[in-house]
């Protein structure tokens, strides 16, 4: 039985491909078969391959535009279903096939026709491993708008009439007529196609000035079946009658007369009103000279209370980085998430971008296309803070993330996606990945940079160790793990070669920290840091509480202390 069934099909795929090759070929594809829609319409496209009544089609597939390296999907029917899937955004839920199992034809109908189905649709039908195509062409039929009729000129006895209208397609049919509705003969006829790809006509006749009744100009759309018509009167003028001419002539010498006796009185009073602003002005001039004195003054203690300000704001940053460094924690690296191109040394404290990729394990947790990796400590209450050695390089990105951040494909850093960091690029030029960036430089750029995270306060804080400054502040509210986050970045040419050492202990500020080997070099670019003493106050030492000196500054400092961003202890 199997056999005898295995038999059958391969007779019946013979017996198909057979039918298939007896169809005609391929047309020539151009302009020959060809259908008109209206607008709005349903379009109705018959393409031209002609199949056997018992033949069905393996797949149907309708493309936008006949070259193959720029085709774009209309409708595809395979496997006795439409596939939406290929389909382009704009043809959805408009489309649909017919097929005619005892003409042997396939149709597609496109409903709610617009302008931009107009042109080119390539069919295509597979039937076994053989395939067949061929091109019809969709024009769209559009009704213009009403026609207009004007007066053009007058000469010797003819009135010259033009008639206008826009927006039809295709090129309609024009035809002028009497009042006695015999057909008048066209002086002229303009046919235009605008950016739409419709035409805006134009049509032109003339009358005898004696003419009486109405005169009509006909617009018509031969593939609708239907037309739009405008009518003018012609009427003779009354015996006696001043002529329309005289009457405008009359009418603007008097408006003309009224206008410059307007023109006359708004100089004189613009002179009146430039004396009294001269006067006015001479008197202002005289008591700014009177009150300069007293603004020197002011301006001068002003000045005093603002550098003042400035000097308070530079101290609430450094106490802000000292209160930080009270809860130094040791971060190491976690290998499960770092890019395969990221090499990590033997302790995980150091990581530098390699020129390959490695054969790590494609994990969940593993990023794969950013060059990153996340520290190994998970943060979900509590201060911390860590310091980073990023010495000469020209490009880093430091910060925190969320735990649940995406690791695969390209990710867009931001504090709304579970993002903290701040990023240093083309040399001294740093950026805080916000929505927007802000961008900021620093009067000296770091080679030691500390970050806190101040979990309860909302609070994420970055400092540049080399000069005890402040950089900048993130504030939120934090939900779940918080980890520390690193990013070595590319090579800019050799130039950003070196790596990003995580510090064992706090760093001495304003003093050079230079990596310098311990022993023999491994070849994964692990290396160790010369560790000075740390700076931690001395236990006895009184500490101030930071926000109490925040809130007892006063209140009109202005944009000196807008800027500063300090954590809640």
């Amino acid at each position: 039985m199997e056999m005898a069934s295995s038999c059958g099909s391969r007779l019946s795929s013979c017996l198909i491909t057979l039918v298939f090759l007896q169809l005609p070929g391929p047309l020539s594809g151009d302009a020959g078969t060809f259908h008109l829609a209206p607008l709005g319409g349903t379009a109705e496209l018959l393409c031209p391959v002609s199949l056997w009544p018992v033949t069905k089609p393996k797949e149907v597939r309708w493309l936008r535009s006949p070259h193959p390296q720029r085709s774009q999907v209309v409708h595809v029917f395979r496997d006795k279903k439409a596939w939406e899937e290929e389909q382009m955004p704009e043809y959805k839920g408009r489309t649909a096939l017919v097929r005619d199992p005892q003409e042997g034809s396939v149709t597609l109908q496109i409903r709610d026709v617009r302008l931009e189905d107009r042109g080119p649709y390539r069919c295509l039908i597979q039937i076994g491993n053989l395939s067949r195509e061929d091109t019809v062409t969709l024009q769209v039929a559009v009704l213009g708008s009403d026609p207009y009729i004007h007066v053009n000129s007058y000469d010797a006895g003819w009135i010259q009439l033009v008639c206008r209208s826009v927006g039809w397609f295709p090129e309609p049919r024009t035809e002028w007529r009497d009042p006695h509705g015999r057909a008048l003969p066209s002086l002229s006829e303009t046919h235009a196609l605008d950016e739409a790809g419709l035409f805006q006509s134009a049509v032109s006749s003339r009358v005898r000035d004696s003419t009486l009744g109405n005169v009509s100009c006909t617009f018509r759309n031969i593939a609708l079946g239907q037309e739009k018509t405008a009518a003018m009167l012609m009427a003779a003028p009354s015996p006696g009658r001043i002529s329309s001419l005289a009457v405008a002539l009359a009418v603007i010498l008097s408006v003309l007369g009224l206008l410059i006796m307007v023109c006359l009185w708004l100089i004189w009073k613009q002179r009146r009103s430039k004396e009294k602003l001269l006067y006015e002005q001479v008197m202002e001039v005289e008591n700014l000279l009177s009150d300069h004195a007293r603004e020197k003054g002011r301006l001068h203690k002003a000045l005093k209370k603002l550098r003042s300000e400035l000097r308070l704001k530079r101290a609430a940053a450094n106490s802000g980085w000292r209160r930080a460094r009270l809860h130094f924690v040791v971060v190491t690296l976690d290998p499960d998430t770092a890019h395969p191109k990221l090499i990590l040394s033997e302790d995980r404290k150091c990581v530098r971008l390699g020129d390959r990729r490695q054969p790590v394990p494609d994990n969940p947790e593993r990023f794969d296309f950013v060059v990153s990796v996340l520290g190994t400590e998970y943060f979900t209450a509590g201060c911390h803070y860590w310091e980073v050695y990023v010495g000469d390089k020209t490009k880093w990105i430091l910060g925190v993330c969320s735990e649940s951040v995406s690791r695969k494909g390209k990710v867009t850093a931001s504090p709304a996606n579970g993002h903290w960091l701040v990023r240093q690029s083309d040399g001294n030029k740093h950026e805080a990945l916000t929505s927007p960036q802000i961008s900021f430089r620093l009067k000296e750029p770091p080679q030691c940079v500390g970050v806190f995270l101040d979990y309860e306060a909302g609070v994420i804080s970055f400092y540049n160790v080399t000069d005890k400054s402040h950089i900048f502040t993130f504030t939120d509210s934090f939900s779940g793990p918080l980890r520390p986050f690193f990013e070595p970045c590319l090579h800019d040419g050799g130039k950003n070669t070196a790596p990003l050492v995580i510090c064992s202990e706090l760093q001495k500020s304003k003093e050079s920290v230079v990596p310098k080997p311990e022993g023999k070099r491994h070849a994964n670019g692990d290396v160790s840091l010369k560790v000075n003493p740390s700076l931690l106050p001395a236990p006895d030492m009184e500490l101030f509480s930071l926000r109490d000196m925040t809130l007892s500054l006063p209140s009109d400092l202005g944009p000196a202390l807008q800027g500063l961003k300090v954590p809640s202890f």
